[in-house]
């Protein structure tokens, strides 16, 4: 039974993939589970019994490739070894650098931002992303107010404004790196970029 469960999961990490470059290459709207079964080289029907449609292939793709992101960059950032001002900029500057080092996650960061259009059948998702968003800004607004209390950030900041722009820079920048990676090269222009917000902080 073990080896069945890890050769299912084998076959739908598989699919996944495959639907990466499917979506990347063709567009949502144009892509078929058909082009991605061949693309995994399995037949319409495995696709389906994972997945009830494309919609929630998509749905899975980007939520687990971005979470998974997401784990390895907030993992670092809020431990309890930094402190607030501390954590805030290691969670712009891994955001920044998972950019380069990890070419899957700039292939869905693509896919959404380029090649996706906003469909009804997406709008579940796309609310997700909302979702998660809001809850980007509501940490940095918690750090923030923490670097208050501690003295490391000016009484004066909007804790709300500062996470609000922490936030568009990460999503700026990664724009940009999509479009031209050579835009942000070499890594020491990220880290000079948070630096730079970084010193609108301090007091």
């Amino acid at each position: 039974m073990r080896r069945t469960k890890e050769e299912a999961a084998a076959t739908r990490e598989q699919i996944l993939d495959a639907a990466l470059l499917v979506f990347g290459r063709k567009g949502y709207s144009a892509a078929t589970l058909q082009d991605v079964a061949a693309e995994a080289g399995l037949t319409r029907g495995a696709v389906y019994w994972h997945f009830k449609g494309k919609v929630e292939l998509y749905t899975a793709l980007l939520a687990e490739r971005f979470a998974r992101a997401n784990r390895e960059v907030f993992a670092e950032a809020l431990s309890p070894r930094y402190s607030p001002l501390e954590a805030i900029e290691r969670l712009l500057a891994r955001s920044l650098e998972v950019l380069e080092e990890d070419e899957g996650y700039r292939a869905v960061l693509s896919l959404t931002l380029f090649k996706t259009e906003l469909t009804p059948e997406l709008e579940a998702g796309f609310q997700q992303k909302i979702a998660a968003v809001r809850g980007l800004v509501d940490v940095v607004v918690d750090l923030v107010r923490k670097g208050i209390k501690a003295g490391q950030i000016d009484r004066a900041v909007d804790p709300r404004a500062a996470a609000l722009a922490a936030v568009s820079l990460v999503n700026g920048a990664t724009a940009l790196y999509l479009m031209d990676p050579t835009v942000l090269e070499p890594r020491t222009t990220m880290r000079r970029m948070v630096a730079t917000y970084l010193r609108g902080l301090r007091p």
